[in-house]
């Protein structure tokens, strides 16, 4: 195996990294708008509104399109709801980790689950932020929400990165 010097592997991966996270971001935005509406109704507002219904039953919300849709509110799940941003960043991180492929499969799917799981929580808070607390809206899903998701995949990334060894560069 080829060995390399620690500060190579570093800059290499920082350079990754931002290939990586910029080449998500590119591809992200060449999605129409029409292909996500069905993305968001299928993997986010359907199952937001069970959770919610679970939660709060007398809330009685529906998913339609791309909406989460009760007597009080019509939540509007749009692009960046979705929690790319975390997910591209913690996808970006792992990639340009160096460790073995099966340890970045698994970092992979652990992070995208968590991530996924995190954001169907954020977006069902969000539901109950702007129903009972409208003037919260704009700093929860602005500032706290999105800031809560980049901590939580940042967490994650340490957590899954000290248990995994490094054998692409020699110790000093």
């Amino acid at each position: 195996m080829i060995r390399f010097s620690k500060d190579t592997v570093t800059w290499v991966s920082a350079m990754f990294f931002l290939g990586f996270y910029g080449t998500l971001h590119f591809v992200y935005f060449q999605i129409p708008d029409e292909i996500f509406k069905a993305i968001y109704y299928n993997g986010l507002g359907l199952f937001c509104a069970d959770i919610i219904n679970f939660v709060a039953p007398l809330e009685g919300v529906a998913a339609f399109q791309n909406y989460l849709i009760s007597s009080r509110v019509n939540l509007e799940i749009v692009r960046g709801c979705d929690g790319a941003g975390a997910l591209f960043l913690i996808t970006a991180a792992i990639l340009s980790f160096p460790v073995e492929f099966e340890r970045k499969c698994i970092g992979l799917v652990l992070g995208v689950s968590m991530l996924y799981s995190i954001n169907l929580i954020r977006i069902s808070g969000l539901y109950f932020v702007i129903a009972y607390r409208p003037e919260w809206f704009n700093l929860v899903h602005i500032y706290l929400a999105p800031t809560l998701m980049i901590i939580l995949g940042c967490l994650f990334f340490i957590w899954w990165a000290f248990g995994s060894s490094n054998k692409f560069y020699e110790p000093t």
